[in-house]
């Protein structure tokens, strides 16, 4: 298992650096230099629309002879890498907690509208079909090249259009995912009213998922359709069908745990019991639309916090 899990790591590495495994292995560049403590940007060798692919890295300043945990974080459309790091704050808890964090970048005009393929959803990158699964996978490998990190513990989060390709990147690879967090973001949709719904693919184990979303987003409904803020005639499924596929994937019970927090302001609902020790998290939020939970708007309710939390109660890929 963790021969093939390598293997697969080393062929995604090398179709991104070089468009083709025969290409990349006839010239064998020298490693890429560690990485230091702190935020630093990455350029990758994929060119899209003439543009390098990037992403953005945070290492804590610990000892890192150990192998760390790495959690990937995917901005939302029209966003960057460094601007979900300052909105989501996971580089200071990282520092805190004692991980890595990968900040990869959709595509855009420069550094402006950057956004992902990740299915129905967005834009040119959608259009063009990149495959931006591959790459999200391939700057954590470039990543893993540069400073030690422990495979068994990556976990994958985002941010509206981020969040939905983290819910593709753990369907696809649900092997090597330990764990997904999403916030605004569902398993798919309509890309457009004369377009058929796309939605994730059945994954084939297991994964731990969370999710977290807001009852009053006019971007992404709560309850599936077209927002008044969605793109175009964009259209999103629903958060309880979405919930329902990892519930049922995860063979959990049917009967979730209910808790209130925040002052009534969250609803958690927990469906435990399931396969391979994996959990299926629902924060559902009263009055809360289109934007990333904090601490100082619900009342101490800190979405980074809430979401190292369960990462680090499901240690290890399946």
């Amino acid at each position: 298992m963790r021969g093939r899990l390598h293997l697969a790591w080393v062929v995604v590495s090398l179709l991104a650096a070089g468009g083709a495994v025969g290409g990349a292995l006839g010239a064998q560049p020298g490693e890429p230099p560690p990485l230091h403590s702190g935020t630093q940007k990455i350029l990758m060798p994929q060119r899209v629309l003439g543009i390098r692919r990037s992403y953005y890295v945070h290492v804590p300043a610990v000892d890192r002879t150990t192998p760390l945990p790495i959690v990937v974080a995917l901005h939302g459309a029209f966003s960057t890498g460094r601007e979900f790091e300052r909105l989501s704050g996971f580089s200071a808890l990282a520092d805190r907690e004692g991980f890595i964090v990968v900040y990869p970048q959709g595509i855009g005009l420069g550094n402006l509208f950057r956004h992902w393929n990740s299915g129905h959803c967005c834009g040119r990158a959608r259009k063009m079909n990149l495959d931006d699964v591959g790459f999200v996978l391939a700057s954590v490998e470039d990543a893993a090249r540069r400073t030690p990190v422990d495979r068994s513990r990556l976990y994958v989060t985002g941010f509206s259009n981020g969040g939905m390709l983290a819910y593709r990147i753990a369907a696809e690879h649900p092997d090597i995912v330990a764990a997904v967090a999403v916030v605004s973001g569902t398993i798919g949709g309509r890309p457009a009213a004369n377009e058929p719904e796309w939605s994730l693919p059945r994954p084939r184990q297991p994964v731990a998922v969370l999710a977290m979303h807001g009852r009053a987003d006019a971007n992404v409904p709560y309850d599936g359709g077209r927002g008044a803020q969605s793109h175009g005639t964009t259209t999103a499924i629903s958060v309880a069908r979405s919930i329902g596929l990892w519930v049922d994937v995860d063979g959990c019970n049917a009967d979730p745990q209910l808790k209130w927090l925040a002052q009534g302001r969250i609803e958690r609902r927990v469906w435990s019991g399931c396969r391979r020790d994996t959990q299926v998290v629902l924060y559902s939020l009263k009055d809360w639309g289109h934007q990333w939970p904090d601490a100082k708007s619900l009342d101490g309710f800190d979405a980074a916090s809430q979401i190292w939390q369960f990462f680090a109660q499901h240690g290890t890929a399946p």
